[in-house]
């Protein structure tokens, strides 16, 4: 992209790298010789070569806006006092924390794989990654080790935890 053709105030994509990112042109630096632009992450970047310009981004519907532009739609955080009042959502319970429920309402010694079949079905976790079960088992093991009386789990045997 030809310098004359970058514009203030207008939306291009940028190469970064292999990586291709939306940034906001705010102004020109003459010292430097260089674009002061704003990314989707409300970051500031320089930009001195104007080959980095791939092409400009209209102000289409589907185009991302910009995150300290006015139209940008920011996700708003639930504080922990909305989360109190409101109650915490379903399946948002740490893998520990389930666990430990899944253990204490059985009231018997549980395999990892049987405590997270069980907290899967009663929707107090989810649980991604290739290994889930090796997570919690790891998980309950840090902190039988950490707190060791104190811990929530007590290890029967091998493989088996139960609730304190």
């Amino acid at each position: 992209m030809k310098a004359t053709s970058i514009q203030i105030g207008k939306t291009y994509e940028v190469k970064s790298g292999r990586n291709t990112t939306t940034v906001k042109v705010e102004s020109f630096n003459r010292k430097t010789g260089g674009w002061v632009c704003g990314t989707q992450g409300g970051k500031s970047i320089a930009i001195k070569d104007c080959a980095r310009f791939i092409r400009e981004i209209g102000t289409k519907k589907n185009a991302a806006p910009m995150a300290n532009s006015k139209s940008a739609k920011v996700k708003k955080a639930v504080t922990k006092t909305e989360r109190a009042k409101g109650g915490k959502p379903q399946g948002t319970m740490s893998g520990l924390d389930a666990a430990h429920r899944v253990l204490t309402e059985a009231r018997r010694p549980m395999n990892v794989r049987e405590i997270l079949e069980t907290a899967t079905q009663n929707g107090y976790c989810r649980l991604g990654g290739a290994t889930p079960a090796l997570t919690i088992y790891a998980a309950i093991q840090r902190e039988i080790a950490a707190k060791g009386a104190n811990s929530r789990f007590t290890k029967i045997e091998r493989g088996l935890f139960a609730a304190r």
